[in-house]
């Protein structure tokens, strides 16, 4: 999206894939950022960003369970983001709860002692992708994260939506329905949703909680919507993953006006039908022998993919919900056909 808009980049990734190479003008394979940022990443980070002299900084995941480390991007680099403080205080779920209450918008109760009984989930604070969270069994989890607390489970569709603030002025760039792997809650990408009355929930429900916050740029967050009400799960105060799906739209412009207070870009989305679907390996796989269509996205860089990691993206978009669903059918038959039964019985495909 930066190199569109007319940037030069260093891309700092975790994987570092053939398009991320092909986009960026430098790239940097930083494998903690999946993960944990150790204090010796955060000072090569800091090394290779030294080389750069980057103009600006936009952050991604990765940075919401090392709020230390945050800090000093925050201080050293011109951040183009919310505040350290302010990321603290949003991804507390125990602030956001009580924050929520006051503002009248619906949440699921959360605690920081392991429930007795009844439908929960077990979480941990900071951390992103969903690959953290359980359903909650008293006898799964031994000994909890010091950052774990529990949300009580609240059934329904899992929705996200992608926002952007301009001075307590926010608009709605879209509402998603997110995908999530087989059986757990891993991140899985996401569809652009059209229904009349979850946009106009969600446009009320980003004006009753966006204002007394103090988010700037590109924000995301993600709901459960449930006979016609939302309800709250978490903010997410960065950059998301979901931007894929709006970005026919000058988001980076948007991101550096609304952090450096400069001129805002029109963000007028259109009314097709999308869909990012990540493919997930259920067992390891190995690249060098496969051959990858350009139209795939995300595509690996050589090696193998152990299980329970991505493998590649598949991307579509078309005019009705129809169309889109056969749309990432027909090219789930393609990838059939290309690798073979034996390689795709290894792969989530995640497109339903």
């Amino acid at each position: 999206m930066a190199r569109r808009e007319g940037h030069e980049v260093l891309a700092v990734d975790a994987f570092a894939d053939v398009d991320t190479r092909q986009a960026a003008q430098q790239v940097w394979r930083l494998p903690a950022l999946a993960g944990q940022l150790s204090a010796e990443d955060a000072s090569a980070l800091f090394e290779k960003l030294d080389s750069w002299q980057p103009d600006a900084v936009l952050v991604g995941s990765g940075f919401e369970a090392s709020i230390e480390l945050y800090q000093r991007l925050y201080q050293r680099y011109a951040l183009a983001g919310n505040t350290p403080a302010l990321l603290a205080q949003v991804k507390n779920p125990y602030w956001l709860s009580s924050y929520c209450a006051a503002h009248g918008v619906m949440t699921p109760p959360v605690q920081a002692q392991a429930p007795q009984a009844g439908p929960w989930l077990y979480k941990v604070a900071g951390q992103s992708g969903g690959s953290h969270v359980l359903h909650w069994d008293k006898a799964a989890v031994v000994s909890p994260d010091p950052a774990a607390y529990w949300q009580m489970l609240q059934p329904g569709l899992a929705v996200g939506a992608l926002f952007v603030v301009e001075a307590d002025l926010v608009t709605l760039l879209g509402v998603h329905a997110l995908r999530q792997r087989p059986g757990n809650y891993t991140y899985a990408g996401a569809t652009r949703l059209h229904e009349p009355q979850l946009i106009a929930a969600m446009q009320a429900l980003l004006a009753a909680l966006v204002p007394g916050l103090g988010l700037v740029g590109i924000n995301s967050l993600d709901a459960i919507w449930q006979h016609g009400q939302l309800h709250l799960l978490e903010i997410n105060p960065r950059l998301s993953a979901s931007m894929r799906l709006y970005s026919d739209l000058p988001l980076i412009q948007a991101q550096l006006a609304s952090c450096q207070r400069g001129l805002m870009p029109e963000l007028a989305t259109n009314g097709n039908y999308a869909s990012h679907c990540i493919l997930y390996a259920r067992q390891a796989i190995a690249t060098e022998d496969l051959v990858f269509p350009a139209w795939l996205e995300d595509k690996p860089d050589g090696g193998s993919i152990s299980a329970g990691l991505p493998l590649c993206s598949l991307y579509a978009e078309a005019a009705t919900k129809d169309e889109l669903e056969q749309a990432l059918q027909d090219k789930k038959t393609q990838l059939e056909k290309l690798w073979g039964t034996y390689v795709c019985e290894r792969i989530e495909f995640n497109i339903h």
